[in-house]
């Protein structure tokens, strides 16, 4: 790339923050390449050591596999599964041109 430096003065630029753009008018602006100040290059974000402790902070000692289950899959998770897999059987039956005799009739 060359080192060329971007302007705010450039004529290619265009400001894409603007809220009442529509979508496709957002979407030729962000299309739109611009040049980056190389020597004003913005710091990286800090850095923090990781202090936590790694694992599972719950005890599991007796427990059974329900439980445990449970800790990765509320009540909400299982209800988004169910909900979605009944949409994708009503959508695949009333795609598909199903015979009496089809397995997913039964």
């Amino acid at each position: 790339m060359d080192s060329e430096e971007y302007s705010e003065s450039d004529s290619s630029y265009e400001d894409i923050s603007d809220e009442s753009d529509s979508d496709e008018d957002t979407l030729d602006a962000a299309r739109n390449w611009c040049r980056i100040d190389q020597e004003n290059l913005a710091p990286p974000p800090p850095r923090f050591p990781f202090s936590g402790n790694p694992g599972l902070n719950t005890r599991m000692d007796g427990s059974s596999l329900i439980e445990f289950f449970c800790i990765f899959f509320d009540d909400d998770i299982v209800g988004y599964i169910a909900s979605e897999t009944n949409r994708y059987a009503e959508d695949f039956i009333e795609k598909n041109d199903l015979t009496p005799s089809s397995r997913v009739q039964k």
